[in-house]
């Protein structure tokens, strides 16, 4: 698998009365349900299996999130999504980044946000790195297969989207030193079923279409 970074982005602050789509989203979705900002947060910790921080810094950052000012890391994007009964690409569509402005080395801290953890706080500088992959047939497999939260069901293989973030959410936790190993266990498996885990009938063959048709890559 290649992974070439690019050039760091950020995405613009939203000046005046702007406000992202996401974050327009995230306040919808917590008005219609007529839930406090307070009350979101404590129904956000029921759909977290780790523990957050306290209940001020949560209002904090739920603050930032529906203002726009901070765009919710990849840890919590999942949650907010189930929390509202949401896909992730669906409440969080693709932000177009634009250049950053030259940052100063000196002024960068020695962690960066790359893909979720801790959000920065507002004194932070916060950059995103593109990465593009380009994974064969297998690899795609094997990260839908071994990478995400669970096995797809063959209803959803049906399903575009859901293909994509499965395969999305893989290589943001780590899935891209994986591929490799994966691709090989989805060549055994089409040897020899029983290497891998228990799938229903017919499901090999319905992931590599499904792989062909959402990304174009054909095995």
């Amino acid at each position: 698998m290649t992974v070439t970074l690019n050039p760091p982005y950020t995405q613009a602050a939203p000046t005046g009365a702007e406000r992202p789509v996401w974050a327009q989203q995230i306040l919808a979705a917590r008005q219609v349900r007529d839930w406090s900002q307070a009350d979101a947060v404590r129904e956000l910790r029921k759909v977290s299996a780790e523990s957050l921080p306290d209940d001020d810094t949560m209002i904090r950052q739920w603050k930032r999130w529906e203002s726009g000012k901070t765009m919710p890391g990849a840890f919590y994007k999942p949650l907010i999504a189930n929390l509202f009964g949401a896909s992730v690409l669906g409440l969080f569509p693709e932000v177009t980044g634009v250049p950053a402005e030259p940052i100063n080395p000196l002024r960068l801290r020695t962690q960066v946000d790359l893909f979720g953890g801790p959000e920065p706080q507002d004194w932070q500088t916060r950059v995103e790195i593109r990465i593009s992959v380009h994974p064969t047939a297998d690899e795609l497999m094997g990260l839908v297969i071994f990478g995400g939260t669970g096995v797809l069901t063959l209803a959803e293989l049906d399903d575009d989207d859901a293909v994509t973030e499965t395969v999305r959410f893989a290589l943001a936790y780590g899935g891209a030193g994986e591929a490799a190993t994966w691709a090989q266990r989805v060549r055994e498996m089409f040897a020899d079923p029983t290497t891998g885990p228990e799938l229903p009938a017919g499901y090999l063959v319905k992931l590599r279409r499904a792989v062909a048709r959402v990304f174009g890559v054909v095995a």
